[in-house]
């Protein structure tokens, strides 16, 4: 389609106009809403065709030009549009920022060129724009598993629509708690992905699924057909650019040892604010966990009582409620760990020799634990303390084995190759 000075794929256009949930192109386009399908274009697919001079619409060459130009010379445009190549929503919510920025320099006439400051303003918008991306791939990423998102294709690795992001964006902007749960939750489950390359160090051998991407040597036959057809050839080139076309999901056959996971998160009145929010962002990154290796995941959330529990199949979403269940009243550990307990003997098949991972500020009376430790042993189940800023012994009564968390932005080492690698 002719826009201002390039000729933008149609395809692309509509991509633009999806992400941001503008409509769709027609004649009437002002100017500098074609100005944006041009940004988008270049951050979307790289590369854009440039029109004759006779087809280029006067109205805003002169300031486009200039505009274009400064961001072919700034390095900030080109890692912005390294990180959005192929992600229509990623370079949706770029074209967005940059816009929000340029709009005080706006042209007030026709072919009016540029201020001379356009090339600060580029680059700053480009750092804000992003950020904006990254924040929004972690909270989508974060929040993969959970029931408000379900239904939209991420927990089984298809991405989540435009609308369903757009709808999430605005949530996120409304619920402060929930955005630092989300992109908190999707910088952990990075740290878990490394762990796992870590952790399996031969080559991917077994099919275990299909899935979405854009790996030619793991392509299904009935998409490496389609190479042959002049007409498919083009689909399944777009499929791979957008990291969307059918292929086979293969895991390295090593044997990982790790049992289903019993999540037992403390919800006293000590645990309020960023406590919670790290516990709560490191149980989605744990179900992550689960999920991708087909185990059961349980989360029980407590403080002298179970306030909330859940058990979450493979290929099943944790409720939203997990969430946002409240904090408050004192910890009573022993309530927690027996109910788990309980939990793991009901499903003797599905919990067996499960992993419980305790996540708690605080103590509680130790008299039970010696039972319930006998219990645990005699199931196969082992115990992981983690302990934000407490004393040791604290957990020790409880746990086979124990760490102390100190910050409250990130996982320390041994702590994500206990949880992730081992």
């Amino acid at each position: 389609m002719k826009r201002v000075l390039y000729d933008v794929p149609r395809w692309h256009v509509y991509l633009h106009r999806d992400s941001r949930g503008l409509e769709n192109a027609t004649e009437r386009d002002t100017p500098v809403t074609k100005f944006e399908d041009e940004v988008f274009d270049r951050l979307y697919s790289g590369e854009s065709s440039l029109l004759s001079p006779k087809e280029q619409d006067p109205r805003l060459k002169s300031w486009a030009e200039g505009v274009h130009r400064a961001c072919e010379e700034l390095p900030s445009f080109k890692r912005l549009a390294d990180e959005c190549l192929g992600e229509p929503m990623g370079a949706g919510i770029a074209v967005e920022t940059l816009m929000t920025a340029l709009q005080p320099q706006m042209p007030k006439e026709n072919d009016e060129q540029p201020p001379e400051n356009i090339r600060r303003t580029v680059g700053g918008a480009c750092e804000k724009a992003s950020k904006a991306v990254e924040e929004m791939r972690d909270a989508v990423d974060g929040l993969a598993e959970i029931g408000l998102l379900a239904g939209k294709g991420t927990a089984t690795g298809r991405p989540m629509s435009a609308g369903a992001i757009r709808a999430l964006a605005g949530r996120l902007t409304a619920d402060h708690r929930l955005k630092q749960i989300a992109m908190l939750a999707g910088r952990f489950k990075r740290i878990a992905a490394s762990k796992r390359r870590q952790r399996v160090k031969h080559g991917a051998d077994e099919v275990t699924d299909i899935e979405m991407g854009a790996d030619l040597g793991r392509l299904l036959p009935s998409e490496l057909v389609k190479l042959t057809h002049r007409t498919h050839r083009m689909l399944v080139l777009k499929n791979l650019l957008e990291r969307q076309a059918m292929q086979y999901q293969l895991v390295g056959n090593e044997p990982l040892g790790k049992g289903p996971l019993v999540v037992l998160l403390d919800k006293s009145g000590s645990m309020d604010g960023p406590r919670d929010i790290w516990a709560t962002a490191l149980s989605l990154a744990l179900l992550d966990e689960a999920s991708r290796t087909r185990r059961m995941f349980a989360m029980i959330a407590f403080d002298y009582r179970v306030k909330f529990e859940a058990v979450v199949k493979p290929g099943e979403s944790l409720p939203e409620e997990a969430l946002f269940t409240g904090c408050a009243g004192g910890t009573e550990i022993a309530t927690a760990m027996a109910r788990g307990l309980e939990l793991i003997r009901s499903n003797p098949g599905a919990l067996q020799k499960a992993d419980v991972v305790l996540v708690t500020d605080g103590g509680s009376d130790a008299g039970p634990a010696p039972k319930l430790r006998e219990q645990a042993q005699a199931m196969g189940v082992t115990i992981l303390g983690l302990g934000i800023r407490v004393e040791r012994e604290w957990l020790a009564p409880w746990c086979d084995e124990i760490q102390v968390v100190m910050d409250l932005h990130h996982i320390d080492d041994t702590s994500a190759e206990i949880l992730f690698a081992s």
